[in-house]
């Protein structure tokens, strides 16, 4: 979006992007100010882009808990149904039922 800007003395200018402020910095406060700007400009990008940079790696890692967390409840899931099958049939098998509880708790124990 273009900018309009009235100078001291009158003048105006249309700035269009940072590259037409940078060259009126350079034609009205000289080549010094100039680089200054430009740096000043170079830095804050580089934080933008670093700050961007973290976003994405801390979704990404969101994510990937998620998913992990996903696959443990699910794989609990599945341990409970085998505890409920154990505790439905006639006869009560304490080891198999022992087995799935220590699963579950594995998993647990896991994602603490």
């Amino acid at each position: 979006m273009a900018e309009v800007l009235q100078l001291k003395g009158g003048k105006v200018h249309t700035v269009f992007n940072s590259k037409d402020f940078k060259w009126l910095v350079e034609q009205y406060m000289g080549y010094d100010a100039s680089k200054y700007f430009e740096n000043l400009i170079d830095s804050l990008e580089q934080a933008v882009e670093d700050a961007q940079d973290k976003t994405k790696s801390d979704l990404g890692s969101y994510e990937a808990s998620l998913e992990s967390n996903t696959r443990a409840f699910q794989d609990i899931l599945e341990e409970v149904n085998q505890i409920e099958t154990i505790i439905q049939a006639k006869r009560l098998q304490k080891d198999k039922l022992s087995k799935s509880v220590k699963e579950v708790k594995k998993i647990i124990n896991n994602k603490i």
